[in-house]
Parts: C-alpha cells; sequence; structure tokens
C-alpha cells in the first residue's frame, strides 16, 4: 500500500525525533507504536515530541531528503507558497466534479458521507486557502497543502438531517486563488422526510 505524502512526512518527523532524543542507555523504538496510532494520534506524538526539544528545520530537512527528486521540487515550490499571502498567489483555472451533490430523499436524523472531487487544470498550484459552511454541513477533510497543475482531490463532505426536514440546500464557499472569482461555491441539495416507524422512506 503506497502512503500519502503526509502521512510519510509524519513517520520519518517521529523517527527522527526519537533519534535525537533517545538516550545512549536505553535505546527506544517507537516503531512498534506507530502502526497502533491514527495519523491525528501520530501528529500530536510528534508535536509532543517537538515540545521535548526535537529540531524542527532538521526533522523538515531529514523528510525532505526521504522524497523522491519530483517530490522534492512540489515541497520547495511549496515552501515558497507559503511565503507568500494568498491574495499575490498566481491564478490557476480548476474543474470541480459537480457543484451540487444532490442527495433526494433522506429520513431525519441520517447523517450522510459524501465528496466533491476538484482537479487544478490551470498551470499554477491551487491552494484553498478557507473553507466556510452553512450549519447544515461540515467540511471533513480538506487540504493543507497546494495541488499541483494536473492532479485532483477530494473534499469530503458530512450532511446531518437531524432538524432539517423539508427541502434543505445548504452551501459551502470553497476560497481559493481560482479564476475568476478566488472562490466556488458547491451546494448539496434532497429532501428531508419524517422518519417512520417501519423504518422505511417516505416520500
Amino acid at each position: 500500500m503506497q502512503l500519502s505524502i503526509r502521512t510519510f512526512l509524519i513517520v520519518s518527523g517521529l523517527f527522527f525525533c526519537f533519534s535525537l532524543l533517545a538516550q545512549p542507555s536505553k535505546t527506544a523504538d517507537v516503531r512498534p507504536t506507530l502502526k497502533n496510532l491514527t495519523t491525528e494520534q501520530k501528529l500530536r506524538l510528534l508535536e509532543y515530541i517537538r515540545f521535548l526539544g526535537a529540531d524542527i528545520d532538521k526533522e523538515v530537512q531529514y523528510s525532505f531528503e526521504q522524497l523522491s527528486q519530483v517530490n522534492r521540487e512540489k515541497a520547495v515550490y511549496y515552501a515558497g507558497v507559503l511565503q507568500k499571502d494568498a491574495g499575490n498567489l498566481s491564478r490557476t483555472t480548476v474543474v470541480w466534479s459537480r457543484d451540487t451533490l444532490r442527495f433526494g430523499f433522506v429520513e431525519e436524523g441520517t447523517i450522510l458521507l459524501d465528496s466533491f472531487v476538484v482537479t487544478n487544470t490551470g498551470q499554477s498550484p491551487y491552494v484553498i486557502t478557507d473553507i466556510r459552511t452553512s450549519c447544515d454541513c461540515t467540511v471533513l477533510k480538506k487540504p493543507e497543502f497546494p495541488l499541483m497543475p494536473g492532479e485532483s482531490l477530494t473534499l469530503r463532505v458530512e450532511f446531518n438531517s437531524m432538524g432539517k426536514r423539508g427541502r434543505s440546500q445548504p452551501g459551502i464557499i470553497v476560497y481559493d486563488n481560482s479564476s475568476p472569482n478566488l472562490r466556488n461555491i458547491l451546494y448539496l441539495d434532497g429532501e428531508v422526510v419524517a422518519r417512520s416507524a417501519s423504518g422505511a422512506k417516505k416520500e
């Protein structure tokens, strides 16, 4: 199974930090524990290791050296992006798999999980700077890194239909560096119906 760049950097960073903090008299090895931790738990552990004194610059350099040449170039470019304000980013164009997620009829109380896919069709990296939603839905996963030209990513969303009986059209505003408006608006659209005693949907 191929690891994502984010997961790879987390694991590399943890290995590097523990190599710095390990005592000569007793060698500690975090690897057996890592396989039982979630990505979020690994991030929390990494922050704690940094708190204990790990050198973040050396950690980043160590992780960088483990990357392929192609991914090193992406990382260097992203380092440059991080130095700029969002308003100074070069514009790019994107295509979304859909602008409206039509979920039809769902029973009240149902939690809907779905996603939108965006592809960078321009010549500059695509950067999402902020996401705002109505109270009806939540973005579960958004990228914290640039999407290079030709690449695609998935925006995971969750809609909780509790208390939303009737027509529901929550919106998601994605602020970014795309032309022409520096934002994209996505919608969910469907009908929330009363939950029946038998569990069948009422239309």
